[in-house]
């Protein structure tokens, strides 16, 4: 449901949206994969860490609206193809149908190579 008005300290709301054929009704993002070492001197204390990778990551939850392809959208083990997320590598992408509206879960990161 949408928030019609707020009383009080304006809060942000809402999933965000994307082109096509999706609704979000759910995103995580500033979730971050890294790669990193840990230095230690010479009495075991840390003394350095060097960070060598740092990928951004994102799940989405979306609900499918007719005509949505998301296994096309989200091929796993690939880029996306889906407009919005052609930066993105798809790590898993799950399609749930039940008796309700067709769902997807997607889960990419965002690797700095297309």
């Amino acid at each position: 449901m949408a928030v019609l008005d707020q009383i009080g300290t304006t809060l942000a709301t809402g999933a965000e949206t994307i082109t096509g054929s999706y609704i979000v009704q759910r995103r995580e993002v500033s979730n971050f994969d890294v790669v990193s070492e840990d230095i230690d001197d010479e009495n075991g204390a840390l003394k350095t860490r060097l960070i060598t990778k740092r990928h951004e990551k994102t799940r989405l939850e979306l609900v499918l609206i007719d005509g949505a392809l998301p296994a096309t959208d989200f091929p796993v083990g690939n880029i996306a193809v889906h407009t919005d997320y052609t930066e993105w590598y798809v790590d898993s992408m799950v399609l749930t149908k039940a008796g309700t509206a067709h769902r997807a879960s997607v889960e990419m990161t965002k690797l700095g190579i297309t």
